[in-house]
């Protein structure tokens, strides 16, 4: 297996805290190569980018579930 290092040019800075979204490992390949995911997640409706897990879970989700109840409770 070899030793494949995170591409620092790769990186992304979160949209709603300012920090180094953190790549995640998607496997390796055939070689032995490792290969990351760099681009974190989705910032919508907080934000236009992306951002990191730390935000996405108590921050976007959690605006996204409010924005459903209230769509659902429009409809009744």
């Amino acid at each position: 297996m070899k030793d494949n290092h995170i591409n620092k040019t790769k990186l992304h800075v979160c949209v709603i805290c300012a920090e180094t979204i953190k790549p995640k490992l998607l496997g390796l390949d055939k070689d032995g190569n490792k290969h990351y995911w760099y681009d974190g997640n989705n910032a919508e409706p907080i934000a236009n980018g992306k951002c990191c897990d730390n935000c996405n879970s108590f921050v976007v989700l959690p605006q996204r579930f409010t924005d459903l109840q209230m769509s659902i409770m429009e409809r009744k």
